[in-house]
């Protein structure tokens, strides 16, 4: 009996740290149980700046620039630059929507209407704006990967990419129409773990589909004055 007893004691600490770490380890990392469902917290609440690692949150990082920039920086394009935009939008929006349904049979060739519609641009924007030609080059690769993708996997991966780099370009834009924006938190191998624009609110994600279309971790708006102006977090 005393053996028992002095057995129990010695395990009792290893037994209540497992008891712990199957509590908060299923509480934070569970699957969602439908599609509907973010693993994070259902309820939407406001981003605290002050506990996130601005350095890999490129997001919130463009964010802070933006608010610093003076009244008037906004880059204004003119008609034809806007006319350029909106078919690249457009077509940008088409690939998102396609992606959302777990379709893959419009991709390449709206990639290629996005592409011919980022070398109209270039042609037209002010070429000894070194930053704008990088972006928009930049951006141009990705469509190309994009456009080139075997599969909706590789698809979904391009897709994130050239995301981003819109957004880099889009923030400082005094936009045509209203951009909605979402990050999902759960893409792999993709920056910020999925940022993908939407021209309606409605959350349809493109990288995971039918199996997971509602999840988001982040919104955000791009107003038609380039203004981005922070949504709620659906994380914990």
């Amino acid at each position: 009996m005393r053996h028992l007893i002095r057995l129990i004691h010695m395990l009792s600490p290893i037994i209540i740290a497992l008891v712990f770490a199957f509590i908060f380890g299923c509480s934070h990392h569970s699957a969602p149980t439908s599609s509907n469902i973010h693993p994070a917290h259902p309820i939407s609440v406001k981003i605290d700046l002050t506990n996130l690692d601005q350095s890999e949150n490129t997001l919130l990082i463009r964010q802070s620039e933006r608010a610093k920039m003076p009244t008037g920086s906004t880059l204004v394009l003119s008609d034809e630059s806007i006319k350029y935009l909106q078919n690249m939008l457009e077509a940008y929006f088409a690939v998102g929507r396609r992606l959302a349904e777990d379709k893959y049979d419009t991709i390449t060739s709206q990639s290629r209407i996005l592409l011919s519609a980022l070398d109209q641009l270039k042609s037209v924007v002010n070429q000894e704006d070194l930053d704008m030609i990088q972006i928009l080059e930049r951006t141009h690769q990705y469509g190309q990967q994009l456009a080139s993708s075997s599969s909706i996997q590789y698809a979904r991966k391009h897709y994130g990419f050239l995301s981003h780099s819109l957004l880099d370009w889009l923030h400082k834009l005094a936009l045509p129409v209203k951009i909605y924006g979402f990050v999902c938190g759960m893409a792999p191998h993709v920056p910020q773990k999925g940022v993908w624009l939407q021209s309606a609110a409605e959350v349809r994600n493109p990288y995971f589909g039918s199996t997971m279309l509602k999840c988001y971790s982040q919104t955000f708006k791009l107003e038609t004055s380039s203004l981005m102006t922070q949504g709620g977090s659906n994380d914990q």
